[in-house]
């Protein structure tokens, strides 16, 4: 059997390893990247990483050395190909690194088997689905905002429509702040790896949250979908709060415009002192 994007690759060189095939004749797998012990020690310690590499160059040019073992095809569900491609390009592009304790094949098996199957194992604890989730923004005053709609998934609007690509304006030409953005649906654990995000319903005691099944409803809808952004009227926070409460609110808005002024005036004293 050819492998398929999100086929779950057993290579049998030498030992068992694993691996997820993603097109082009190439996968994705863990590798060390930091050890105590052997591989093969109950005891040892590592820190472990995916990597994309050639097919061939991990289990030989003889299709012998491997096989496609989706085995748990008919007991969990299966992801979509975007959802896994995007899980994919968010653990390259983040540089995730794993801790781990124990085999590293085990383990290695597992990463794998979770990026082509959904499971309860991937419950963020202590958030619920309808939740809003504030995630930091690094370097900036204010936070990234979406909201979480259960098995470890959070829904968000971004400013880029693809991973690495600004949104293109839709009237840059009359200045407006209306660009296109993207709504993604992520493992809040991929998206943000350090899991430096809280639960935060700030607006619940202004505004009455809906009834979570159309919060999460609507939500999933909207996901793998262009939506307009605008930092004034339609960002990432007005996106979910309007899916929470069906009012977009946006508490950040002014933590934003102080951003831009400070940004503006040490532009200006940058230039009058030249």
């Amino acid at each position: 059997m050819e492998p398929k994007y999100g086929d779950v690759i057993k290579i049998t060189l030498q030992g068992d390893a694993w691996a997820l095939y993603v097109d082009n004749g190439e996968i994705v797998h863990l590798v060390l990247i930091d050890e105590s012990s052997g591989t093969n020690s109950a005891s040892a310690k590592r820190k472990v990483m995916l990597k994309k590499d050639l097919l061939s160059e991990v289990a030989g040019n003889s299709k012998s050395n491997y096989h496609v073992e989706n085995k748990y095809d008919g007991s969990l569900h299966i992801r979509e190909t975007r959802a896994i491609q995007r899980s994919v390009d968010l653990l390259l592009k983040n540089q995730v690194i794993y801790e781990i304790e124990g085999i590293f094949e085990q383990y290695s098996q597992l990463i794998v088997e979770q990026l082509r199957y959904d499971n309860t194992d991937m419950e963020c604890s202590g958030a619920n689905p309808g939740d809003l989730i504030e995630m930091p923004s690094p370097g900036l005053l204010y936070s990234h905002w979406g909201v979480y709609v259960g098995n470890g998934y959070v829904v968000h609007l971004v400013k880029e429509d693809s991973m690495g690509s600004s949104g293109s304006s839709s009237s840059s030409s009359s200045g407006s702040s209306s660009v296109t953005g993207y709504v993604w649906k992520d493992r809040l654990t991929e998206y943000v790896p350090d899991k430096n995000y809280k639960v935060n319903n700030k607006y619940d005691k202004n505004y009455p949250p809906r009834d979570v099944r159309d919060i999460i409803k609507e939500a999933n809808e909207q996901a793998w979908k262009k939506h307009e952004y605008d930092l004034l009227t339609m960002n990432c926070e007005h996106f979910a709060t309007q899916l929470r409460y069906s009012t977009a609110v946006c508490g950040e808005l002014l933590n934003v415009l102080i951003a831009v002024v400070s940004a503006v005036r040490r532009s200006s004293s940058s230039s009058s002192s030249r």
